[in-house]
């Protein structure tokens, strides 16, 4: 019995000992492998230098906040995409003595009825029926109270025949680590759907992922009796870049490529416009031409030290969870990093809180809100007051060379900021100090009126009682 017992203890043993070799091993693969990998992307700069210059004029632009470049900014792509889809205009073609009409957004529901089932009726399509909406805001009731939504872009196509008549949401992610709120594009369809029979939704992302089931449940498009059946589809942003590729490539859009100098009909600037779109759209999901590279590389170093050693399901999903626990670790760090250079901030802002004479009305976002939202967004509210589409807010703002943190008044409604922007007198009473330095500004976009502040000069309690007086100017004439 002893002798059994002794027998099982040795396989056990070697079973144990066989395990700890094979992760030991798994574990030198891996830290080869990154060794390696930092190695491809000194190699890929490399190859990169000896390319033409690869100039993306959106990365180098950056927005009035100062929040980080334009070319993964959510908002403004968005606006970038609309645009682009209001490109309307005819063309005369003097070798077939005929003219042409381009119209952009009538492309673009061509190029996505490939991707609905239940296509998009585009006979007699008529672009004066279509209207555009940025940002576009729907009330959603809520058992506790309502809630506003914001659309990122919506397209309404208004027919006499109701039939005809049809709404496509775009949901814009530009972002890989940027989720949905809260029944996010289920209230979206739901509210819309009221108007519009039919109602189509487009997620666009980076690695064109499905939204989350909390944002949109399967029920809505997956299954055959779902709402939105048939009209729902995730697209990644390369896919509108090699969509724009294709146009340039047609025959019909050559007079694109004519570059005659005494030419009125030159068309050079809407193609170089084009020409930065798609690298933007690709730059986004990381298929241009530095990401295909980068790309090429990993998958060369890979075949060479990992995959040779693959030969089961289970060894893959053996080393994805190890990649996967890498970049989760990855993910912790950069989380940090942020954390670290905004502690600052965030100390600041609490101590401006707490001199505040009405403490509840205001929302104070935790550090793990406000870490999250920068690291999806490059920005963050620290601190917010809402009334009727006007915000009173602390905002922090982050990027490789710093922080930006200020405070003012935000809005998207045009008619409340021109409101707003007639109080400039009372308005600079109220900043008092700060109205006569230059970070106060009057500004164009969403904000209405926002100081960077100084966290080495200002005061926490000069702030403090600004935000107050601004409360009390808000509560007065947003009614």
């Amino acid at each position: 019995m002893a002798k059994s017992l002794a027998k099982e203890e040795n396989i056990l043993l070697t079973l144990i000992n066989a395990f700890k070799n094979d992760e030991k091993e798994k574990l030198n693969h891996l830290g080869n492998i990154s060794k390696s990998l930092i190695e491809v992307r000194e190699k890929v700069k490399e190859e990169m230098e000896k390319l033409p210059p690869q100039f993306n004029v959106l990365k180098y632009i950056k927005n009035q906040t100062e929040r980080g470049s334009l070319s993964t900014f959510e908002t403004y792509n968005s606006h970038l995409l609309l645009e682009l889809l209001k490109i309307d205009f005819k063309y005369k073609d003097k070798e077939y003595k005929k003219e042409f009409k381009v119209n952009f957004t009538k492309l673009f529901f061509e190029f996505m009825n490939d991707k609905f089932e239940n296509k998009i009726d585009l006979n007699d399509f008529n672009y004066k029926k279509v209207i555009f909406g940025k940002e576009h805001v729907v009330k959603v009731e809520r058992e506790d109270k309502p809630t506003n939504r914001r659309i990122d872009l919506i397209i309404f196509y208004n027919d006499n025949n109701k039939e005809k008549s049809f709404a496509v949401i775009i949901e814009n992610k530009t972002k890989r680590e940027t989720g949905d709120q809260d029944s996010q594009i289920k209230d979206y369809y739901d509210k819309i759907s009221k108007n519009y029979k039919n109602v189509y939704a487009i997620y666009l992302t980076p690695e064109g992922k499905l939204p989350s089931e909390n944002s949109l449940p399967e029920e809505y498009y997956k299954k055959e009796n779902g709402k939105l059946y048939g009209k729902f589809t995730n697209i990644k942003h390369a896919a509108i870049g090699y969509w724009l590729e294709g146009i340039l490539k047609r025959q019909e859009f050559s007079f694109l490529n004519n570059e005659e100098e005494n030419n009125k009909y030159n068309y050079k600037l809407l193609k170089s416009v084009l020409i930065q779109i798609i690298d933007n759209e690709k730059s986004i999901s990381g298929e241009n031409e530095e990401g295909d590279m980068t790309k090429d590389e990993i998958k060369e170093l890979l075949e060479k030290n990992l995959f040779k050693e693959i030969k089961t399901i289970e060894k893959a999903d053996e080393y994805i969870d190890m990649f996967n626990k890498a970049n989760e670790l990855l993910e912790e760090h950069k989380k940090l990093i942020v954390k670290n250079r905004i502690l600052p901030y965030l100390d600041f802002t609490r101590k401006i809180y707490n001199k505040l004479t009405n403490k509840d009305i205001y929302t104070l976002l935790t550090d793990t809100e406000i870490i999250e939202h920068i690291l999806s967004e490059g920005w963050a509210h620290n601190l917010e007051f809402s009334r009727k589409e006007v915000n009173l807010q602390i905002e922090i703002a982050t990027d490789d060379v710093g922080g930006k943190y200020y405070f003012g008044i935000l809005s998207w409604e045009a008619k409340l900021q021109n409101k707003l922007r007639e109080k400039i007198n009372e308005i600079k009473k109220i900043f008092n100090k700060f109205c006569i330095d230059y970070n106060f500004r009057d500004c164009g976009g969403a904000w209405v009126y926002y100081y960077h502040i100084d966290i080495d000069k200002d005061k926490p309690e000069e702030i403090a009682n600004a935000i107050d007086k601004l409360y009390e100017l808000l509560k007065k004439e947003i009614k």
